[in-house]
């Protein structure tokens, strides 16, 4: 671990050198302030910086107040040195911002002590990134398929529609799919072997899409996604994503499975972009219900037009795939 030595003293700063070699840790030495700041603003800057207090140009308690001003990602651990041994001093140094504070001559035991203190903060705050970053993670993306989870995947479908709405004459396709195995299946599936189908499906709807597409599981068996699109290739992406769920590529399973779908496309003007979600998915939910009524799989509809009632699409050799015995 880098330590950054800031001080004008040169005995001074050749013994805390010393010191701080001998610990195992890997010195760095300025004798100004300014020059700590230009250090400090590079990549793979120090994570603990041992400060002398009086410095011409700056003073070690202004560049502390700096530091703390900056908000990095990692705070870096600052100790605060001088030869002042009023406890006003101690004071005013943490108040700026330090975390510690030693006396001038410094010597190895306290100063060993300090900095196994800033080694355990330093290595805490690096944790607790790691750990918000494995939750934000978990929050934004769905753990078993990796598409985007239910919030973080309508809050992305928010911010597509915005984007189409500044668009003239374009147009972008809603499309909500549903899963279904038979209710007896249903009921006899593992949890483990039901995350394996999903992965795989997923898997299959990520290769059929772009990457600028959004897609989403929205519930367990439901999935939504949106593309921008045209009038020409409306039906195509709807095609791409019925097969994409229909590819019989799943040959690990002990039991032949009956998987029903069905394929719900909305498409949405550069004007009515602005429309909320819940409304696109109360227009897509009335799509399903008619393409079950019809023991149909597809349909495509258009927001808002009686000009455009819902095309039901027959795809019906595809409503069922048995996916093969295990061999």
């Amino acid at each position: 671990m880098k330590v950054l030595i800031v001080d004008d003293a040169e005995i001074d700063t050749l013994l805390c050198q010393k010191i701080v070699e001998s610990l195992g840790y890997t010195p760095i030495t300025v004798s100004s302030a300014v020059e700590a700041r230009e250090l400090l603003n590079q990549d793979g800057a120090p994570d603990i910086i041992i400060l002398d207090w009086m410095m011409p140009e700056m003073d070690g308690i202004d560049l502390c107040k700096i530091i703390r001003r900056s908000r990095l990602i990692i705070e870096p651990f600052v100790l605060i040195m001088t030869a002042n041994s009023d406890r006003h001093a101690e004071a005013e140094a943490l108040n700026a911002g330090a975390d510690d504070f030693i006396s001038k001559p410094v010597n190895r035991i306290d100063l060993e002590a300090k900095l196994k203190l800033g080694r355990r903060l330093i290595k805490t705050q690096l944790e607790l990134l790691v750990a918000n970053q494995r939750l934000k993670e978990k929050l934004e993306f769905d753990s078993v398929t990796g598409l985007m989870s239910r919030q973080a995947g309508l809050h992305a479908i928010v911010a597509a529609l915005s984007r189409l709405s500044r668009q003239q004459h374009q147009e972008g396709l809603f499309i909500h799919c549903l899963i279904r195995f038979s209710s007896k299946q249903q009921h006899h599936l593992k949890h483990d072997l039901l995350d394996k189908i999903y992965f795989e499906l997923a898997s299959n709807l990520t290769e059929a899409l772009r990457q600028s597409d959004v897609m989403v599981r929205f519930k367990d068996d439901e999935f939504l996604f949106f593309a921008e699109s045209d009038s020409d290739s409306h039906q195509i992406v709807l095609s791409r994503v019925e097969k994409a769920i229909q590819k019989n590529n799943i040959n690990s399973y002990d039991t032949a499975l009956e998987v029903a779908t069905l394929v719900a496309g909305l498409v949405v003007t550069s004007e009515q972009a602005l429309t909320s979600v819940p409304v696109l998915l109360q227009n897509t939910e009335e799509l399903l219900s008619q393409l079950t009524a019809t023991h149909k799989t597809i349909g495509l509809s258009y927001l808002g037009s009686n000009k455009n009632p819902a095309k039901i699409l027959d795809f019906t050799r595809f409503r069922k795939t048995n996916f093969p015995h295990k061999s």
